[in-house]
């Protein structure tokens, strides 16, 4: 089975939230990342993006795409510590 992309993980989360500002994608887990979630968050695409036009104003937000299935598993707010 073919695993997702970087562009195709992108795209969903584009589809998913249409306004994204300071998009950054990584296939790595940061520690510093603290979220709330009960799933299995390895072998996936890590999306962090900010809602807003003034991401100092607001805090960022964590879209976690399996890079198996193309599923969103997690997307909402992410606390970092780093």
């Amino acid at each position: 089975m073919t695993q997702i992309t970087k562009d195709e993980a992108l795209k969903i989360a584009k589809n998913n939230i249409t306004q994204l500002f300071q998009i950054k994608i990584s296939d790595t887990w940061n520690e510093g990342w603290t979220i709330n979630s009960g799933r299995n968050l390895d072998n996936c695409w890590y999306i962090t993006f900010s809602p807003h036009l003034a991401p100092a104003i607001t805090s960022h937000y964590l879209m976690v795409i399996s890079k198996n299935t193309g599923e969103a598993i997690f997307s909402g707010p992410s606390s970092y510590e780093g």
